[in-house]
């Protein structure tokens, strides 16, 4: 048939062909990408695409909320230890405190002991101080009585001899006027001799009353110094006495200082009471986040192709009769 219209019968199967064969392509293709052309149901790559995000999806949910869990959970447990050093240093810290009390407690029974003991040394040091002062008194006293009494004696003594001798003077003088009378002795020369005597007693009794006036005055002058040493003693003794009591003061005093800064250092051994720090804050659930749907693709229409474009049989027929009429008038010119 070609060699009648010119080959267009076969350009027309051979356009035809293609067409056919762009069509199976493209369908085959449609239905590869979207399904079957005819069903209203997504298929093909784009149903295992959107079927494959769905599940991916769904996995980064689950993993989403499991990590999100896992979060939480560690930070309840961050928070479950945080609460539990809390509490642990707020017991170490109670202890530490309770221990330093009782130290406080046990210094200051010691320094209650330590200070009764130093005041009983103070009484007793205080005790023996007063008893010695009351004995050297007693004994000051004992020897000024003693010597306030030898001085009496001696006093009476004095007298007592000054008396004797000027009894004895007196009676050798009245012996010697006796004598003098016995001898016969009268007269003028009589009476001279008896007052010579008599004048001579005199004199030696007034020696006698001298020295006795003397040794009078020498006890006194003795007594008088005793006295007066006596009161020296006394006021000496006050004056000890005193000081030792001023001395105990100060020492008593001192003993108090000693037992306050004592008592202060065992109080500054205390700790500050602990407190407990302040909870931690609880923690919040984690947000979750939105997702959002795959998009669902939907079916778009299949590509379509225009028929083939086709020759006309009979313009070719009719052109290729022209086309070899012309071959042939040209040929049988040229033989003429």
């Amino acid at each position: 048939m070609g060699w009648f219209d010119g080959g267009a019968s076969e350009r027309n199967a051979y356009a035809e062909r293609q067409v056919e064969n762009q069509r199976k392509n493209i369908k085959a293709n449609y239905e590869f990408e979207w399904g079957d052309p005819n069903s209203g149901v997504l298929g093909g790559e784009a149903k295992r695409k959107y079927d494959y995000n769905v599940e991916g999806l769904e996995i980064l949910k689950r993993n989403t909320e499991k990590n999100i869990a896992f979060q939480e959970a560690e930070r309840e447990q961050q928070y479950d230890y945080g609460m539990g050093i809390r509490e642990y240093e707020y017991t170490q810290n109670m202890r530490a405190f309770d221990a330093s009390v009782a130290g406080a407690v046990s210094q200051q029974s010691f320094n209650e002991i330590a200070t009764n003991a130093a005041i009983l040394d103070q009484d007793r040091y205080l005790h023996e101080q007063l008893l010695s002062l009351a004995f050297d008194e007693t004994e000051s006293l004992l020897e000024y009585g003693a010597a306030a009494a030898g001085l009496g004696l001696k006093k009476r003594q004095t007298r007592a001899t000054a008396a004797t001798q000027a009894q004895v003077e007196r009676i050798s003088a009245l012996k010697a006027s006796g004598q003098a009378a016995a001898r016969g002795v009268s007269g003028r020369s009589a009476g001279k001799q008896i007052q010579g005597m008599i004048a001579e007693s005199g004199a030696r009794q007034a020696a006698i009353i001298d020295e006795l006036m003397f040794n009078t005055e020498a006890v006194n002058t003795d007594f008088i110094r005793l006295n007066q040493q006596f009161a020296i003693d006394q006021v000496a003794f006050e004056t000890s006495r005193e000081s030792a009591q001023l001395n105990d003061k100060a020492a008593r005093t001192k003993i108090a200082q000693q037992a306050l800064q004592a008592a202060m250092q065992a109080a500054s051994g205390i700790m500050l009471k602990p407190e407990i720090a302040p909870p931690l804050p609880k923690p919040y659930a984690l947000p979750r986040p939105e997702f959002q749907d795959i998009y669902e693709p939907k079916k778009p229409p299949m590509t379509t192709v225009e028929d083939a474009m086709r020759e006309s049989v009979g313009a070719g027929i009719v052109n290729t009769f022209l086309s070899t009429a012309s071959t042939v008038f040209s040929g049988i010119s040229a033989f003429k």
